[in-house]
This record gives C-alpha cells, structure tokens and sequence, in this order.
C-alpha cells in the first residue's frame, strides 16, 4: 500500500506500523539541461523512479506501507552562468537534509529512503553524511543508495538484457549532462517536454575528471548547457535506462528494508575522499 504522506494526519502517522513502513524523500535541483530539456529534468526523473519503486517493492512486501512526499527541489551543483538554476551549497545542501530526515525519524520511521536523480557528487556525499549523522542517533533508519548507484557500486541488469544500451554506455560513456542518457530518459517518462532540437546539439566532450574541476565544467557547457551526446537519444534507450535504474534502486532499497549486506550501498565510491566531502559534516547536534 503507498500513501502520500501529505493526505495524512498526524494521528494517522502515529498509527502506523513503523516497523514496516518505508518513506520516500525525494530531492533534485531544479536546473538547466540544455537547450531541448526542461530546467525539472532531475525532479521529473526523481519522481518516476520513486514512483516505479514503490509500484514494484508493493508487490514484493504487500504487509510494508510506502510513503511519498513531495519531491525538494533543491540540490548542489556548479554550473554558473544559466538562467534557471536553483543550487544551494554543499554544507547548506547537508544541513536541509539532516533537518529534514531527523525530523522523519523522530516520527519515528524505521525506513527513511532518500533518492535523487541528480548525480553531482558532492551532492550525493553531502546527503550520505547527513545519513550517517542520522544514524549515529535514531539507529540505521536512513539510506542513500544513489551515490552508490551513480558511481557504479550496483550491478546493472538492464545492460544484459539490452545489447543496444550496453554498445551505447560503451561508445558514449562520457555522458554526464543532459547529453543522450537524460534526454532517453525523458523521451521515455514525458517525451512532450523535450524539444525536437535535441537531435541538432553538438556533442560536448568532457572526461569524469574534468567532471569536478568547475573552471572546465563552465567552459564546456558555454552557450549550450550540456555536456554528452544529446543527438544519439532514443525513447527505446531511455525505457531500459529508466528500468535499469529501478532495479539498481530496488537491489538496494530491499536489502535495507531486510537489513541484509545494503551496508555497501550507503556510500558514493568517492567518499573517502576529504575534499568531496562537507567540511566538519558531522560534528553538529541532530
């Protein structure tokens, strides 16, 4: 069963099993992908994988309630220089979410999953640090899996099944904005949105490190907004890229609902590293 958690009362959230009751926070930027995408890109596919999640996850734990809410529409990125960006810091960006996923956990939800369709990073980092901090309080009741995703940590079925995708990821791996993984996505979830354009877009060359040096992001992305293939997009592609993520997610999101092995889905594979991280992240009250 799911619930949108804004239909509820507080008698009702008092009521439930929270055993066995899984809630879902959503959170992307609303940010410019490019000239033939919208600027809600992240949010739009935040939602459809929440979404296909729960519609999966309810006919593997029909006992487990699934709550949803709406999705923040905030994230952290540096992609100066465009109209319609709403980024916030990486520490700003921590403390949102530690505010909000230890309010959900004095509620007293066992199951606190948070999923993003942005994949920035320090992002990702920021979100896994507000995590643990959670954790070291309320006792393991919240769960990042998308740094873990994004960062290849989680097998991807979809590719077995689909040579097309797999000889795609292959040729154009460095595809890392709006290019043609996004835009199939969308051509899939909501193809009235992205524009026709998208097949006239120059391919925008950029390596996963360059990817964290800003200077060259903002170089890149000039005059354009991303940074990939946009051309080589199909809605064929963007089904099973959107399937793939979903089992990715659900791989993950059961194995903490059970508490079996999901410990090494909870970090981004960058983690350790000191200069992705928020500075002092941690240190402060829950």
């Amino acid at each position: 069963m799911s619930k949108n958690v804004m239909t509820l009362s507080w008698c009702d959230i008092e009521a439930l099993d929270k055993d066995k009751t899984v809630l879902y926070f959503g959170i992307a930027p609303i940010e410019q992908h490019g000239k033939h995408l919208p600027i809600g890109v992240d949010v739009y596919e935040t939602e459809f994988w929440i979404h296909k999640s729960i519609e999966l996850l309810e006919a593997e734990m029909e006992e487990y309630t699934f709550l949803t809410m709406p999705i923040v529409p905030y994230g952290y990125a540096q992609m100066d220089g465009f109209i319609g960006n709403l980024h916030l810091g990486q520490e700003q960006l921590y403390h949102l979410v530690l505010k909000s996923i230890s309010a959900i956990a004095a509620w007293g939800i066992k199951h606190i999953v948070i999923i993003s369709g942005h994949a920035d990073p320090k992002h990702l980092i920021a979100i896994e640090q507000a995590c643990d901090l959670v954790n070291q309080k309320y006792d393991e009741v919240a769960f990042s899996p998308m740094g873990a995703i994004f960062s290849g940590k989680v097998s991807k079925k979809a590719m077995d099944n689909h040579p097309n995708l797999s000889d795609k990821l292959s040729q154009f791996h460095n595809d890392f904005h709006a290019g043609w993984i996004e835009t199939s996505c969308m051509l899939a979830i909501m193809p009235e949105v992205v524009k026709p354009n998208y097949k006239d877009q120059p391919n925008i060359e950029i390596t996963d490190k360059e990817m964290i040096l800003p200077e060259i992001v903002m170089a890149k992305t000039k005059n354009y907004g991303h940074l990939g293939f946009p051309k080589e997009a199909t809605a064929e592609l963007g089904i099973a890229l959107n399937h793939d993520g979903v089992e990715r997610i659900n791989k993950c999101v059961s194995a903490f609902i059970k508490r079996t092995d999901y410990k090494q889905y909870e970090h981004h594979k960058l983690f350790e590293l000191p200069f992705m991280k928020v500075k002092n992240g941690g240190i402060r009250n829950v």
